[in-house]
């Protein structure tokens, strides 16, 4: 579960997650930081425990930072003298999601991709991540992700 264990080893205030260290495996994550952060800039949170098969077999609590969400689509079809109307619900179109053993997805309007994270840090409006096979740090621009659908900022390295 999120928050357990944090202790005193947080390399800096702004750690979303860190590493348990030599004597522990699993990755410290402070969740409430995070949606704190997602909370101060307008993004929608969601936390669940929910099977990812991408990530696990088994069901894992996740904390999911909507950034933008797709149309809501509507479609009214009629049947003799009634008519009915259908939405979809609405889905979130860009995503950060971190799971409580420190494996994310992240969905820009460009692709999707998983992660396993040896840290997460905030930095002002984004979140700055380190990931195992991964070329440098990654960055996940919040204020891109959430008023644009430009497909070439989203993330970078080095």
């Amino acid at each position: 579960m999120f928050d357990q264990h944090l202790g005193d080893e947080r390399p800096s205030q702004y750690h979303v997650l860190w590493d348990g260290g030599r004597s522990r495996s699993d990755p410290r994550i402070d969740v409430r930081l995070l949606e704190g952060w997602a909370r101060k800039w307008g993004y929608d949170v969601d936390r669940r425990r929910r099977v990812d098969s991408d990530r696990a077999d088994e069901p894992r609590e996740q904390c999911r930072i909507a950034f933008a969400f797709g149309e809501i689509v509507e479609e009214t079809l009629s049947y003799g003298d009634r008519e009915y109307t259908f939405t979809t619900d609405r889905t979130p179109a860009t995503y950060f999601e971190l799971d409580e053993c420190g494996d994310a997805r992240l969905a820009t309007w460009a692709s999707e991709r998983t992660l396993t994270l040896r840290e997460l840090r905030i930095d002002g409006r984004d979140l700055v991540f380190d990931a195992v096979f991964e070329p440098g740090p990654g960055r996940v621009h919040g204020q891109w992700l959430s008023t644009t659908v430009d497909q070439t900022r989203y993330w970078l390295t080095g």
